[in-house]
């Protein structure tokens, strides 16, 4: 980046940061009055078993704590379902960790003899027809099995 551009993004920073800084004084400024916040508590008395119990506060500080309380709020909503995300994460990193390291040892074994001929299929591929001499093994094979895939009267793979 740029030595004009990192300039150009910390002064558009600082302009916001004053920004919100006017924002709020205004704020501030527009919601100078006082209220009473009454909140009912439980007590275990017959006679008033709800008291309500009363504060005076500016109505900014109210403002101010309502959003928090919003905010702390929709965190702990939101925590168990992000908690979840980053359990499986971790677990299928690790799982992915795990057969990375399984694949690398699987690779590095050495190779003694080939795979024993009762392990290969007893079907015999079919005869290479006259149209694949230019294609190299593995298109032949893959067009044999196309060929098998469309049914056995089809005669063939089809071009």
């Amino acid at each position: 980046m740029s030595r004009s551009l990192k300039l150009a993004l910390w002064l558009v920073l600082i302009l916001l940061l004053l920004l919100a800084g006017a924002t709020l004084g205004y704020f501030l400024v527009q919601n100078a009055s006082w209220v009473v916040v009454r909140f009912p508590t439980v007590q275990l008395s017959r006679e008033d078993p709800f008291p309500v119990v009363e504060y005076e506060s500016s109505l900014a500080w109210v403002m101010a704590a309502a959003m928090l309380a919003g905010f702390v709020l929709g965190v702990l909503l939101f925590m168990p379902s992000w908690l979840r995300r980053v359990w499986e994460r971790h677990r299928e990193r690790r799982f992915i960790t795990s057969l990375e390291g399984e694949l690398t040892e699987l690779r590095n074994l050495p190779v003694e003899r080939p795979a024993p001929l009762e392990d290969l299929p007893d079907e015999k591929a079919p005869a290479r027809t006259g149209t694949d001499e230019g294609l190299d093994e593995d298109a032949a094979l893959l067009a044999a099995a196309l060929g098998e895939a469309e049914g056995p009267g089809s005669g063939g793979a089809k071009r």
